[in-house]
Formats: structure tokens, sequence, C-alpha cells
């Protein structure tokens, strides 16, 4: 009889751990940032420096009309890289820290990648990784990849 009830025990707190476990995973994947897609434009000038980028379209709200600045930049043969700054024109001047990469000549002349790491205000939990290309027009830029937010409310 002690066989018996030790192993009902067992089976029970077996199913009860797969609830739980279940449960977690459940609530986790609810949870987790959702990776969406991103698709603008930006104007850059050089002149007078720093390197600062206008996003003119942007897929994602709360980046239209905001500015990129070219904190660092640090010029190569054929590249510059920079970390850089993203203010947004919200009333919070939400901003988004990340790096660039932008090559200027050789076979990869007129592409770049830009990472977004964290944020500010509306911007918090920000993160991207875009590439951009330059198009026929001098000084814009097209900009296409993916952005996700490490927080609930994530299109504000």
């Amino acid at each position: 009889m002690q066989i018996q009830v030790t192993r009902s025990i067992r089976t029970l707190v077996a199913a009860a751990t797969g609830v739980a476990l279940l449960t977690v995973l459940a609530a986790s994947s609810v949870s987790a940032a959702e990776t969406k897609t991103f698709t603008g434009f930006k104007s850059c000038s050089t002149v007078p420096p720093p390197i600062t980028c206008v996003f003119t379209v942007s897929s994602l709200p709360i980046l239209r009309g905001a500015a990129a600045h070219y904190t660092a930049p640090v010029f190569y043969l054929d590249h510059l890289f920079s970390p850089i700054t993203l203010v947004a024109t919200d009333k919070r001047g939400s901003t988004a820290t990340g790096q660039c990469t932008f090559y200027f000549a050789g076979p990869t002349a007129g592409t770049g990648h830009c990472e977004y790491w964290s944020g500010t205000g509306k911007l918090v939990g920000f993160h991207a990784a875009l590439s951009v290309a330059a198009t026929q027009t001098d000084s814009l830029y097209s900009l296409a990849g993916t952005y996700w937010f490490d927080r609930q409310d994530d299109d504000d």
C-alpha cells in the first residue's frame, strides 16, 4: 500500500511540475520582445560638422523627424565608424544610443549598418539593427531592418 501511495505522490508531483513549467514558458513568450520590421529614409548633412541625419520617413512613428548625431566619427580609408545618439522629437526628448558604420569607398561603397541598444524616455528598451543604403538623391539614405523593445508598451 505504501508503494502505491508513493507512486501516486510522485506522479502528482511530476504532473504539477510539468504544468508549472508550461505556465512559466507561456508567460515568458507572451512578455518577450516582439521583433518588428523597420523601414525609412534619413537625410544627412556633414556641413557644418558634426554629421547629423534626420529621419524624414519612418515606419516607427516616434522616429519621424528624429535627429541622429554621429558623436565621435573615426574615418578610415574606405569607411567611417561612430557612436550615434538618436534624439526623437517627442516632448520627453527621448533618445537612443548605438553605433554606425558607413562605407564611402571600395566594393561596399554607399552601404552601412547601424545598431541601437538602449534608450531613454519613450525609447527605453529600444534595440534596432538597420542596414543603410545610398539612394540616387544626394545625402538621402534608405534604412531597412528590425527593431524591438525590451518592455511591454512598444509603439508609443
